[in-house]
């Protein structure tokens, strides 16, 4: 345990993913022209927004009265309505976008699995009263596609695929996640295996040798017809990725270091550089910064940069000084809950 009480190994976990997230948005306005970058990113969406609500759901708690109800207000609703307007305006003013209805029924970018995050937690205990709760969680998420109205309405696509992760990873016990089951040498067998295979699967995308999967596909965030696929195919596709992602969660899972480390303390801060990287993406890409950023390169510049970002938005001084808006007390004197999933 740390000294806040929290485990190490989920704080490192919660670290790791909150970079890759950063990350992978850093590569977005590289994908029209980089093969390598739209390769990585295609990597990246396998399965870090999946092992994100897998975390999430791990580290929830099953409850449904007025308590559990005001957490879920005050952490996740509230925040959401703070940066909607903040990230709005900043389009309409900063970028010069203009004004848009449609922010009113549909988060904007980032800020979908806030919303997503609640409505899972609601679920949770309505699906809990149900026998084999992840098996209408998996049928509720392969249905969804089949809806016509279920996209990026309100967030309602991603919200329904990514929750059999969610519900898988409140289901996972504990023990499962914590017991030091494997030797130092099976996990660098582990590593080199996922390192090997992700990087041929990548080189080979890179390279034109295998299409790139369409970002819709991994977004969770469309229906089967807005991606040409029939209803079986479209089914069994999305069966397949859940499959491979949540393989990969368990990997990262059982890869992350379990003792406290620079990660550790990265984690316990994660909400700051998840709500605020994206000023500094879009800005950057406004200003024309990603002009320079040319080849393999330009590529591994913009993950450095991405990794960089998060560790610069985590530090105490800018996680203090922006509270306000993402803990907006100001608007309330409710529940403190930390958000599963993303610290403080």
């Amino acid at each position: 345990m740390t000294t806040t009480g929290r485990i190490p190994l989920f704080e490192n976990v919660r670290g790791l993913l909150i970079t890759l997230v950063v990350m992978g948005h850093a590569l977005e306005p590289l994908l029209g022209r980089e093969p390598l970058a739209k390769a990585l990113y295609s990597g990246l969406y396998l399965f870090h927004i999946p092992a994100f609500a897998f975390l999430s759901g791990h580290l929830s708690r099953a409850d449904s009265g007025p308590r559990a109800l005001g957490a879920i207000a005050w952490g996740q609703l509230a925040p959401l309505a703070v940066f909607q307007v903040l990230y709005v305006a900043f389009d309409a003013w900063v970028l010069g976008r203009g004004w848009s209805s449609h922010w009113l029924v549909q988060p904007y970018w980032l800020l979908w699995f806030l919303l997503s995050l609640g409505c899972w937690r609601l679920m949770l205990p309505l699906l809990l009263r149900l026998p084999r709760p992840l098996m209408w969680a998996v049928a509720l998420a392969l249905v969804a596609g089949l809806l016509p109205w279920v996209g990026y309405l309100f967030g309602l696509s991603r919200t329904f695929v990514f929750l059999p992760c969610f519900v898988a990873g409140y289901l996972t016990r504990r023990e499962w996640l914590l017991a030091p089951r494997y030797t130092r040498g099976w996990r660098f067998v582990l590593a080199a295996s996922l390192a090997v295979g992700l990087g041929a699967c990548v080189g080979a995308v890179a390279m034109g040798l295998l299409p790139a999967p369409a970002p819709q596909w991994l977004y969770g965030s469309s229906g089967y017809g807005v991606l040409g696929a029939t209803a079986l195919t479209g089914m069994a596709a999305r069966a397949a990725l859940f499959c491979g992602a949540l393989a990969l969660t368990w990997a990262l899972f059982t890869l992350s270091p379990r003792q406290e480390s620079a990660l550790t303390r990265l984690g316990g801060r994660s909400l700051a550089p998840f709500l605020l990287h994206g000023f500094v993406v879009r800005a950057a890409e406004h200003v024309g910064a990603y002009a320079f950023l040319q080849g393999p390169v330009g590529v591994a510049l913009a993950l450095g940069a991405g990794a960089l970002l998060t560790v610069l938005l985590s530090h105490p001084h800018v996680v203090q000084a922006t509270r306000p808006l993402w803990e907006p007390r100001w608007l309330f004197q409710r529940t403190r809950d930390a958000v599963p999933g993303l610290g403080r």
